[in-house]
């Protein structure tokens, strides 16, 4: 056990991620190029193994914000391998969250693309990336990255499950729009929390939605082999980079840390000036 333990921490690699990038597409691309830029000319030096967007990849899911992420994210195509999921200002007309349908995304970012890489899993529904699961190995471990809708409907969380149930023996990264709050708590776990599930339309649409309490208690912690959780959406109060990072670090009942992460700088200057 304890050569295995050495060699978790010595093999080191990194993740990159990338915060809601919606002001980007919509007014500042080339900030957006820059990141993806950067990823790949680090990709060496950093061992960058993979690349995690955290959604709203736009700011009213409308055709040029999709074109303009489309061209950044295409800058990672046959160099590092990526899972993007998506946010509330993604989905519904003019990205107002009141359906779960993203037509322009699955078309900019349509599954055919992905189901020959040997990382991409499969996804929830055919032919929709909306869910999806990705298979990597790095810093000598097998991973496994479940990437989850924004607020997850019941039977996302039980395709989540089946997954989950299939891999007992890799390490597990999730990542979803919402869940840690910008005051270190999971979302919904306060009274005063903002933008409660109440406030989108999806709450109201077939299947409903679980807040990240709710998935925390009929998913995340069933699971000994989950160590983290990634998420974006929730803004500081506009005056540095550092308002827009939180942490809540959870145990399984399996006894595990699990480290679950927010990280949003949309509202600094440009829509985040390039932080990641």
């Amino acid at each position: 056990q304890s050569n295995v333990a050495y060699k978790e921490m010595t093999a080191s690699f990194t993740l990159a991620i990338l915060p809601d990038t919606q002001k980007y597409s919509q007014s500042y691309p080339q900030i957006f190029t820059s990141q993806t830029r950067w990823i790949v000319e680090h990709k060496e030096d950093l061992n960058i193994a993979f690349v995690l967007h955290e959604g709203d990849v736009t700011n009213g899911n409308v055709e040029y914000h999709w074109e303009n992420a489309k061209a950044s994210m295409s800058i990672l195509d046959g160099v590092l391998p990526y899972a993007i999921v998506l946010g509330n200002h993604d989905m519904g007309p003019g990205g107002d969250c009141a359906v779960r349908k993203s037509p322009l995304f699955n078309r900019y970012f349509p599954v055919s693309k992905y189901e020959q890489l040997s990382t991409f899993g499969g996804t929830f529904e055919p032919n929709l990336l909306d869910n999806s699961f990705h298979l990597f190995h790095a810093g000598e471990t097998e991973w496994l990255v479940l990437a989850l809708e924004y607020l997850p409907r019941d039977q996302v969380l039980e395709w989540a499950r089946e997954i989950l149930e299939s891999y007992p023996y890799r390490r597990v990264i999730v990542l979803t729009h919402a869940h840690v709050y910008s005051d270190n708590s999971l979302f919904g776990s306060k009274t005063d929390h903002n933008w409660t599930p109440e406030d989108y339309g999806i709450s109201r649409s077939q299947g409903g939605v679980n807040s990240p309490v709710q998935v925390w208690e009929k998913l995340l912690r069933h699971f000994s082999n989950i160590s983290l959780v990634f998420n974006g959406h929730f803004t500081g109060n506009g005056v540095s980079s550092q308002d827009g990072a939180a942490r809540v670090i959870g145990i399984s009942k399996g006894g595990n840390r699990v480290l679950q992460m927010l990280a949003n700088y949309q509202h600094i200057p440009e829509g985040g000036s390039g932080f990641m």
